[in-house]
């Protein structure tokens, strides 16, 4: 997979769908909306390399950025901490458009297969967010959150060209009053309207752990602003944050996850709101 360029402008060629998913309706959304690379600001930043260690936010002060007002020194940017564990943060501003509510959706939506879909050809329904790298999805209890999530991806911006042969993951969301957020201080987030939340994750047959946290807020021009950040060599457990010495991660990968979520941000902003029109009101189990 690489990029196409029409008029100047590059989208990214995309795997095809089986024969059994072009015939449901739900593949146009798949199909007629470009994947676009990070904006060129971004790519910038990405292209520059590693952010300095000491602008990183280390796994001590995880919760720190949580505030109604105020950023971090960097915003956007990823580095392999001297500790051997790696670290990005990612910024971003939703459209003035955008409501929560299709986000919430989507999140129940692409966990559950449609009827017509075969197994072992994947998810159609998570392949529209990002085609380039997603390949299923779906609640481990096959209800709800509350088991953990199940999905099986690529990191890797289509370089292997086959997203079925990523490592399957199990994502855990946890409660950051459990994990040092006060009460006193996760009420005044939610009264000035900021959301936080978390999850670790662990990976099926392979080695590492995981933990994202992530936080939105109103931002001062418009839409919402989120700050989002991951910590690869780290899980959650009882109260504690515990350090898994035997992740892999290096700067190269670091990079690429950051790529990877900056495309799929910025496609969801875009076929959301018409995916959720089209389907919001249909049985789960629509085509």
């Amino acid at each position: 997979m690489g990029l196409i360029y029409n008029d100047g402008m590059p989208y990214y060629e995309v795997p095809e769908l089986t024969e059994e998913e072009k015939a449901m309706p739900a593949s146009r959304f798949y199909t007629d909306y470009k994947l676009y690379p990070p904006n060129p600001l971004q790519q910038q930043i990405l292209d520059a390399g590693p952010m300095a260690v000491e602008d990183a936010i280390p796994i001590e002060h995880w919760l720190d950025h949580l505030q109604i007002k105020g950023y971090p020194k960097v915003c956007y940017g990823y580095t392999m901490m001297p500790e051997g564990y790696g670290f990005y943060i990612e910024y971003s501003v939703s459209p003035v458009t955008w409501q929560g509510k299709w986000r919430r959706w989507y999140g129940k939506w692409y966990n559950q297969h449609s009827k017509s879909m075969v197994q072992g050809q994947g998810n159609l329904r998570y392949k529209i967010w990002n085609p380039l790298d997603h390949w299923d999805h779906r609640f481990v209890n096959g209800e709800n959150d509350k088991d953990g999530v199940w999905s099986l991806e690529t990191l890797d911006l289509g370089a292997t060209g086959d997203p079925s042969k990523g490592i399957p993951a199990i994502s855990h969301n946890i409660d950051l009053r459990d994990y040092g957020l006060s009460e006193e201080r996760y009420q005044k987030l939610l009264d000035a309207n900021c959301r936080a939340d978390a999850c670790w994750e662990e990976f099926e047959g392979h080695p590492g752990h995981h933990l994202v946290l992530r936080f939105s807020r109103p931002c001062p021009l418009g839409g919402r602003e989120s700050i989002n950040c991951e910590w690869m060599g780290f899980y959650a457990k009882d109260g504690k944050i515990i350090r898994d010495e035997d992740t892999p991660v290096d700067n190269t990968y670091l990079k690429n996850v950051l790529t990877h979520n900056t495309i799929e941000r910025q496609h969801l902003y875009e076929v959301l709101p018409d995916l959720y029109e089209a389907y919001s009101a249909l049985p789960v189990d629509k085509d």
